[in-house]
């Protein structure tokens, strides 16, 4: 079965391989479908190419908890919350303390 939106995607990707929304918006849609790996993947990628607030680095570190990766969890958990500190986001930061705060436990 394939997947239109992510197709969508890939087709943009395609198009310019910079593009870090259409990176972002991939990794959403692999994570609707639980494949972690390639939520990872994209992740990974945008945010080596822009300045996250805190969201990719949540999500990155929740795909890597879901993919048994813990200390690599742990570290996209302390960028997020450091990003999201630093963009004056509070909130987000606390939602990931704690995210990892019960990685630890």
């Amino acid at each position: 079965m394939t997947n239109p939106r992510i197709e969508a995607f890939l087709k943009m990707l395609a198009a310019d391989s910079t593009n870090t929304m259409v990176r972002y918006g991939l990794a959403n849609e692999y994570w609707k479908l639980n494949e972690y790996a390639q939520v990872v993947e994209h992740l990974s990628l945008y945010l080596k190419a822009t300045d996250d607030q805190g969201a990719g680095y949540r999500m990155l570190g929740q795909a890597l908890q879901k993919l048994g990766r813990l200390e690599e969890a742990r570290q996209a958990f302390r960028a997020g919350q450091q990003a999201a500190e630093r963009h004056s986001h509070p909130t987000m930061a606390a939602e990931i303390e704690e995210m990892l705060e019960m990685l630890d436990e």
